[in-house]
């Protein structure tokens, strides 16, 4: 394939290619690190910008280094696109053009959307000041929103566009290296570390001590939970923060609620349920402000998920039953027809059908209508939910027919539920 980037012509294409493309800005820079050419939708200018072309600072100095790079590896080269996400979660993708001159921007965009609280306090980590907040929102919403593999290809395209030479996703991000900072400095040496550990017997836990705890998730266990980690030793866990012993305890808290996460998913709980119950747990032990309190709220999570998975495993059923059965309640506010579950698990509907009664005792429809009225109890609890719009959320064909249902599971009409719950 040959390279299109022997004229102003041919960059201008690419440029509007990749533009269209992907409905993302593009910027072509001079040498002078100045715009050529400005290409993309119509957005929010970037608050508080003082960089070139609407860029942060930190791009255009990206783009000079990444020029310089280019040409100190010699005539001919093809210097590699650069990704780069600023720390307020913009990307870019920055490829220098060692023999055309200047460099070609894409961005920015979002890998996702970023709006109402995730947005809130990302800005408050970066202090933004209240002023600038709506600006801020605003200009966030107005950038292209890019999945992560989706831009990785942008990039690819991008360089094969300029150079003619093909790229895949496994050397794009080789080429980004290793972080520049060394791992470990002169006073955080781990053989240091070690042979302290050593001299004073302060040993890591047994790895075999870690499987047994979260074995105990697997099986829904919290007695035998609870007795493998009074077995644990103080001294036995790891710093992972040198500069605050709370933080090195959020950390710990963290990691074992993500080990938890997948052993309770291993063990048959919902993946939606388990990834659920580790984001409230961990954010809840973000906001805790002492190591006792934090000691309990990780403890007070593993048992959490022994008791969900206990809760789920009081019925085995097959791979498929279960595949099913996560399936309907991910997708509990769509609809559901036997030949959509059937396509998914890759069966026959009547087979499915059979299977699921056998193993459940309850025919697929049956199950949806009782996981729809459950999901229906819990956003009863909810204030300003009307009866009729839990009704049209669940798929249910009008209010009386909801009614009907809902009786039929509990044994009371929606309204003398909420009556009852309140």
């Amino acid at each position: 394939m040959t390279k299109l980037t022997g004229n102003d012509e041919g960059i201008q294409y690419i440029c509007k290619l990749i533009c269209e493309a992907y409905e993302a800005p593009v910027l072509w820079l001079d040498d002078a690190a100045m715009p050529r050419l400005v290409l993309g939708p119509s957005t929010v200018d970037r608050p508080t910008v003082q960089g070139t072309g609407g860029l942060p600072v930190e791009v255009i100095g990206l783009a000079v280094e990444s020029r310089c790079d280019g040409h100190d590896a010699g005539s001919g080269a093809s210097a590699l696109p650069r990704l780069h996400t600023t720390g307020l979660l913009e990307n870019f993708i920055i490829l220098p053009l060692p023999d055309a001159g200047g460099t070609i921007i894409l961005g920015p965009v979002l890998n996702m959307p970023l709006t109402g609280e995730n947005a809130d306090s990302l800005l408050r980590d970066h202090s933004i000041p209240p002023g600038q907040q709506a600006s801020w929102l605003a200009y966030y919403g107005s950038l292209p929103v890019i999945s992560r593999m989706r831009w990785y290809h942008a990039a690819l395209l991008l360089y094969t566009l300029a150079t003619g030479q093909a790229l895949s996703v496994t050397e794009l991000l080789l080429a980004e290296g290793t972080p520049a900072e060394p791992l470990h400095s002169a006073d955080a040496s781990p053989d240091l570390d070690l042979s302290y550990r050593r001299e004073h017997t302060w040993l890591h836990h047994d790895p075999m001590q870690e499987r047994e705890l979260f074995r105990h998730i697997t099986y829904g266990d919290k007695a035998g939970l609870l007795r493998t980690h009074a077995s644990f030793a103080e001294q036995s866990y790891g710093r992972l923060s040198r500069k605050s012993q709370l933080r090195s305890k959020k950390n710990l808290a963290v990691s074992s609620i993500t080990l938890a996460t997948r052993a309770a998913i291993e063990g048959g709980l919902f993946w939606e349920i388990a990834y659920t119950l580790s984001d409230l747990h961990i954010q809840h032990i973000e906001e805790l402000r002492d190591i006792p309190a934090v000691d309990r709220a990780m403890l007070a999570a593993l048992c959490d998920f022994a008791d969900q998975v206990a809760g789920s495993r009081s019925a085995r059923h097959s791979r498929i039953s279960d595949r099913c059965r996560n399936y309907i309640f991910n997708h509990l506010y769509e609809e559901l027809p036997l030949s959509r579950l059937a396509e998914f698990t890759g069966l026959s509907a009547s087979y499915l059908s059979q299977l699921f009664k056998k193993e459940t005792g309850t025919a697929i429809s049956d199950y949806i209508q009782q996981q729809r009225i459950e999901e229906a109890k819990r956003l009863m609890e909810l204030p300003g939910v009307t009866l009729s719009d839990i009704a049209t959320r669940l798929h249910f064909n009008d209010q009386s027919y909801f009614t009907k249902v809902f009786k039929k599971y509990t044994g009371l009409t929606p309204v003398q539920f909420r009556q009852q719950s309140n």
